[in-house]
């Protein structure tokens, strides 16, 4: 499974990142193994090997060909499939762009690349996009991070299963346990493919590190 490193880049000038402000992320993480629990029992849960799909997207993934799997052919998985790999990493930057969260992917030759937005809305009717359009806020110590503007050609998981322009993404970050970690939660709704919404958790430990360039290989 190809290694995945995310580069967050935080614009702090424009949100004036003081004491009464949004927290200070700034760091490396990377994701805990699966099995691992922290303090309060905090541990990973959910998969996106487990979404309930429509009878419809059900029948869709008994013609799936895996060979067809975008991250075999260096193509983006989309956020909510590479976000719940153990294998992820994710970096926090200090400010490069004001009003705006820049994430960046190791292997960037897949197009992993993903600009949040936090000073607009939805920008309308916009061409679907492999990451689609990602717009986010500040609650309290929490980024939410809302996701709209998809094409239908990433899958939701290794098996096949997938969605259609419809989905729509939610994202919760914030920081716990002092600053050591960081909570992400993530859900997915997409009336045309999930029976419900379905919501994983993933938990990252901060580390010491940098972002390591790894280039994509086509496994056809």
């Amino acid at each position: 499974m190809t290694r995945v490193l995310v580069a967050v880049l935080l614009s702090s000038f424009s949100f004036g990142f003081a004491q009464t402000g949004p927290p200070d992320i700034a760091g490396v993480y990377q994701v805990i193994p699966g099995g691992a629990t922290l303090a309060g029992g905090l541990r990973n849960e959910g998969s996106p090997a487990n979404v309930p799909l429509l009878p419809a997207a059900v029948q869709q993934i008994k013609t799936a060909d895996l060979k067809r799997d975008p991250a075999k052919m260096c193509q983006p998985v989309g956020p909510f499939r590479m976000m719940a790999r153990e294998d992820t990493k994710i970096e926090v930057a200090p400010a490069l762009a004001h009003g705006m969260v820049v994430v960046l992917f190791e292997d960037a030759s897949r197009g992993l690349i993903r600009t949040i937005f936090l000073n607009r809305g939805h920008s309308g009717k916009t061409t679907p996009t492999w990451m689609g359009d990602s717009i986010g806020r500040w609650e309290g110590n929490t980024l939410v991070v809302d996701t709209t503007g998809f094409n239908d050609e990433t899958w939701l998981n290794d098996a096949g299963a997938r969605h259609s322009e419809a989905l729509h993404l939610v994202e919760k970050i914030r920081p716990i346990l002092g600053g050591k970690y960081l909570e992400y939660k993530m859900t997915a709704e997409d009336p045309k493919a999930l029976a419900k919404p379905y919501t994983y958790t993933r938990y990252y430990e901060k580390l010491k590190a940098e972002i390591q360039e790894d280039v994509c290989e086509d496994e056809q």
